[in-house]
C-alpha cells in the first residue's frame, strides 16, 4: 500500500504548485494545506464525501479526484469551479454546480490498487487562496469503516472526531 499513497505525490505536487502560483499572484502571503475532507460509505453503500471547513463562510471550489493506479500516472477527474457546498455529497455524482469537466467516463467506483487524493481549493472574495485541502485513501481504507465512521486524516475516526479534526487544522 506504501506505493499507493506515495505515487500521488507528484501529482499533489503539480496541484498545490498551481495553487501555490495563483496565492502568490494573489498575495504575498502563503497560504495553509489542510487534510480537511472526510469518505465513508453511506447506508446504501455509495461513497460519500464530506469537506470540513474554517469558518462559517465558504466558497469551496473544485473538488478534484486524483486518481494514481499502483506504478501507474495519475489521471483528474475535475468538477466545475462554481463555489459548492461542503456536503455530504456522493464522490461520484458532485451536487448541482459541480457538475464534471473534462472526458466523460472518469471514475465511477473505487478500485483495488489504486491511490485516491480529494483536492480543494478554498477563496476568499472568490478569488484570494485562503487554503487548499488534500486527503488521501483507498479503497481498503473504505472498506476497513465500520458503520458511522468516516476515513479523514489518515485513518478511521467517527463524525465528532472529524469535527474536531477540521477545527484543530483551522
Amino acid at each position: 500500500m506504501r506505493g499507493i499513497r506515495t505515487a500521488w505525490r507528484p501529482a499533489l505536487g503539480i496541484v498545490i504548485g498551481t495553487g501555490i502560483g495563483l496565492a502568490l499572484l494573489n498575495s504575498c502571503d502563503g497560504f495553509p494545506v489542510h487534510d480537511l475532507a472526510a469518505v465513508y460509505r453511506d447506508g446504501s453503500g455509495r461513497i460519500m464525501v464530506e469537506l470540513g471547513q474554517c469558518g462559517s463562510k465558504v466558497d469551496a471550489r473544485g473538488p478534484t479526484l486524483i486518481v494514481t493506479p499502483d506504478g501507474g500516472d495519475p489521471t483528474y477527474w475535475p468538477t466545475g469551479r462554481e463555489p459548492g457546498r461542503t456536503g455530504p455529497f456522493p464522490l461520484f455524482a458532485p451536487p448541482g454546480a459541480w457538475a464534471v469537466d473534462g472526458k466523460p467516463g472518469g471514475p465511477r467506483a473505487l478500485e483495488p490498487r489504486h491511490g485516491y487524493v480529494l483536492h480543494f481549493t478554498v477563496l476568499e472574495d472568490g478569488h484570494r487562496v485562503l487554503y487548499t485541502s488534500a486527503s488521501d485513501f483507498s479503497l481498503a481504507d473504505i472498506e476497513s469503516l465500520r458503520p458511522g465512521q468516516l476515513w479523514a486524516n489518515g485513518e478511521a475516526m467517527s463524525r465528532e472526531r472529524f469535527r474536531a479534526h477540521v477545527t484543530s487544522e483551522c
